[in-house]
């Protein structure tokens, strides 16, 4: 009995290390700037793109939030949809720490559809003096997401 279990617990290692050491997809440089003079912090709210280095992720595209907490003085933690149009979408999540000074925060996101499908990217947001708020980060795209 004893050895049966120690069988298991090496196949079960063995299972987790092969898991664990598969490469994560290499990832591309992710440059967006938004602005966010029409956000009232109703939900949904959002912010309009108007500089993306990913073409999928055009000017003009809608980025809406949609809580828990989007009207919070001290941090925002949302839900965060990439709305391009005709389906094409991709799903995350943000947190910001509005009351720093700057403002700071994360947003990940773990699915997405049309042009979008695949769509992975975790950014760093930041706000300049002029109230543009930018995430720098990567993305990958096309490829799907791993179960967990």
């Amino acid at each position: 009995m004893s050895r049966l279990l120690i069988l298991s617990a090496g196949a079960i290692v063995a299972l987790t290390s092969a898991v664990s050491a598969a490469p994560a997809p290499a990832t591309q440089p992710l440059k967006i700037s938004k602005e966010c003079s029409q956000f009232t912090g109703e939900v949904p709210s959002f912010c309009t793109i108007t500089e993306s280095n990913l073409s999928a992720i055009p000017a003009g595209t809608k980025i809406l939030y949609y809580g828990p907490v989007v009207a919070n003085p001290l941090f925002s933690s949302s839900t965060a949809v990439i709305a391009v149009g005709n389906g094409d979408t991709a799903v995350g999540y943000c947190v910001v720490y509005d009351s720093a000074s700057p403002p700071f925060g994360t947003c990940a996101f773990h699915a997405g559809s049309g042009t979008l499908s695949g769509f992975q990217a975790i950014v760093k947001v930041t706000v300049d003096d002029k109230q543009i708020w930018h995430w720098d980060g990567g993305y990958v795209l096309g490829v799907a997401a791993a179960a967990k």
